[in-house]
């Protein structure tokens, strides 16, 4: 359902509400407007929504449609401002290729990103998010420098600088349920609740359906997304209590519940490619084992 809600779905929304003309969105984006039309509505089937009122002014967003504009706004300034392709070149030239499968692993790396911003202000980053699969094909074209991944997950040549591991914990709204906050709660009891989950291509989301199904459990959420900053809007909201690493929900909105068993602990690895010729990677590498993950 939700394999088609992609960065080019995701671009071609935020064109449109912020043109608020699906014609001058078309314009910008340099696509036809059939098929930008032909986009938004497969955005809306897999999302089981409306995202636009339509009217001979224009387009207006739903209710639905401002709380995506809002996440995929800042999305879009977060891979502006952090994760952003580096548009100069290094004075010789030069780039470091990225490969992750998943945004939540690039988050431990952005200090060291930043530290190697500042050895290398000119060189062009290139982060690529997508399976394993696919990330084999950049290694195998030469554009593939270091690789965040599960550590179950392999590709040829590569050699790990550091590992880290994530226990994931549930997370609900303070204000909305403070009513759990000092119960040290079941399986049971909490599946009693609404939950917001991320879909089940996002490993988070896999690793509970795999403890779920160890207790032969049958599930569904209230919500599910394939965009974390979305789920994390509801869960923040109160909509419905989340799944995921504890160290994303650090403030005082949110509260993480007391449990009396532990979901499985899942182990990433940040690797390099040992047949990269890239001169600068050895600094990238230093950086990585200097530093403290979380």
């Amino acid at each position: 359902m939700y394999n088609n809600l992609n960065l080019n779905t995701l671009k071609y929304f935020y064109e449109i509400a912020n043109t608020k003309n699906i014609t001058k969105a078309s314009q910008n984006l340099n696509i036809s407007q059939p098929a930008l039309t032909k986009s938004i509505k497969q955005l809306e089937t897999d999302l089981n929504t409306t995202l636009f009122n339509r009217s001979k002014k224009g387009v207006i967003l739903t209710e639905e449609g401002e709380i995506l504009y809002e996440y995929t706004k800042k999305m879009f300034q977060n891979l502006g401002s952090t994760l952003n392709v580096i548009n100069e070149t290094k004075e010789k030239g030069g780039h470091l290729y990225i490969g992750a499968t998943t945004t939540n692993f690039l988050e431990p790396i952005l200090p060291t990103l930043d530290e190697f911003r500042k050895l290398y202000p000119s060189i062009k980053i290139e982060i690529v998010l997508e399976e394993i699969n696919v990330l084999e094909k950049y290694n195998k074209l030469g554009k593939l420098d270091i690789l965040i991944k599960n550590s179950y997950e392999n590709i040829d040549n590569y050699e790990i600088i550091k590992s880290f591991t994530i226990q994931d914990q549930f997370i609900a709204a303070k204000k909305d349920f403070k009513h759990l906050e000092n119960k040290t709660l079941s399986i049971n009891e909490l599946l009693k609740e609404p939950f917001v989950l991320l879909s089940r291509i996002t490993h988070g989301r896999r690793n509970f359906e795999s403890y779920l199904k160890s207790q032969n459990i049958s599930f569904k959420p209230t919500y599910e997304f394939n965009s974390y900053s979305l789920c994390r809007e509801l869960i923040r909201n109160g909509f419905g209590i989340g799944v995921g690493n504890p160290i994303h929900y650090q403030t005082d909105e949110f509260i993480i519940l007391n449990t009396d068993f532990s979901l499985p602990t899942r182990t990433f690895d940040i690797c390099y490619i040992k047949t990269s010729k890239n001169e600068c990677l050895k600094d990238f590498i230093r950086l990585i084992e200097k530093s403290t993950l979380n």
